[in-house]
């Protein structure tokens, strides 16, 4: 049901203009009336009765939320034909898919994104709402803020507290963020929004997905069999803790995933201040070659020991730090 400019829905808004259209239904820029005040009008079209209850659903799972990544819905309801509709926070920038346009972010700038989304994720999930729908297609950005980051589009939101709706088994979103167990219509949770995560702040960094095809059929047969391509194969610069973190989301039974978006917040939270630590500070005298440059594979020589290392190098000690919660050496004892 398309509604033109002007048209005056629900008696209480005015039409200004289509902001996008999708499989549910369309969202409109409107005025509410009373209010004197733009939101995001999102549209009901005639659909099944099972797509009624998803979109009602969908309210259910906003309202649940208050957190400044989260968009925030204002009312929902139905016009006198019955016409489902949502009205929520008009989010003022671009998307994470347009800001980006083909091309890459910095991995400051992408830790930044993955983060905010992490922490709006931990809001979600101990709401017992699960997204199931995180990509860069439904990430924004506010300027109205500082560089606010706002998950948008709970509309494949599940609720751990209602009943699974009809058909809930399959699969619904884009086949390249979607968790294998999700695509094989196992039992999921909210580590599957982690495994998304893990794919956009891939994408962030590498310009590409970390699992390609020529069909949706074929994406999904990569992420179920297939590992993923090294990043750092693509990017070299990436530090080894950063991949480590993003292969860990990446994984494909959940159980090697992080336990929670709080738990992968950290682990990023802890890859920034390694990175800016190794950026900020030159290699100290008698500093192993590689240790603090971009050569994340150079490692401490078998002769260093613990108590060679001075209490005056941070950044090696936040490197240490780093391999030892990531599994990447351990310390070898000298001879």
């Amino acid at each position: 049901m398309a509604l033109a400019p002007g048209t005056i829905f629900a008696g209480r808004y005015r039409i200004r203009a289509l902001l996008g259209q999708g499989g549910m239904g369309s969202v409109y820029r409107a005025e509410h009336l009373g209010l004197g005040k733009d939101v995001a009008l999102k549209v009901l079209g005639r659909l099944s009765h099972e797509l009624e209850d998803r979109f009602e659903r969908e309210a259910r799972a906003i309202a649940r939320l208050d957190h400044p990544g989260c968009v925030r819905v204002f009312d929902y309801g139905e016009d006198d034909r019955g016409v489902q509709f949502i009205a929520m926070e008009l989010v003022d920038g671009p998307t994470l898919h347009a800001a980006m346009g083909g091309d890459v972010l910095s991995v400051p700038r992408a830790l930044h994104v993955a983060k905010a989304v992490l922490s709006a994720l931990a809001h979600a999930h101990g709401q017992g709402v699960i997204h199931r729908d995180v990509k860069p297609e439904n990430i924004m950005f506010s300027t109205r803020s500082a560089f606010r980051v706002v998950l948008i589009d709970f509309g494949l939101a599940s609720l751990r507290d209602a009943p699974a709706l009809t058909g809930s088994g399959m699969a619904m979103g884009s086949p390249s963020y979607i968790a294998p167990e999700r695509l094989l219509g196992q039992a999921h949770d909210a580590r599957s929004d982690l495994y998304a995560v893990g794919v956009v702040l891939y994408e962030m960094i590498s310009g590409i997905r970390p699992f390609l095809g020529a069909t949706p059929q074929e994406i999904m047969a990569n992420v179920l069999a297939r590992p993923p391509r090294p990043l750092r194969a693509l990017v070299p610069d990436v530090s080894s803790a950063l991949d480590a973190v993003i292969r860990r989301a990446l994984a494909k039974d959940p159980a090697r995933r992080f336990a929670d978006a709080e738990e992968m917040l950290s682990a990023l939270t802890d890859v920034e201040a390694f990175e800016a630590a190794i950026a900020a500070e030159p290699a100290p005298p008698g500093a192993p070659a590689g240790a603090l440059d971009g050569d994340a594979d150079a490692e401490p020589s078998a002769s260093m020991t613990m108590a060679q290392l001075s209490i005056f190098q941070p950044s090696l000690w936040q490197r240490l730090w780093s391999r030892i919660r990531y599994g990447r050496w351990r310390w070898r004892p000298s001879h």
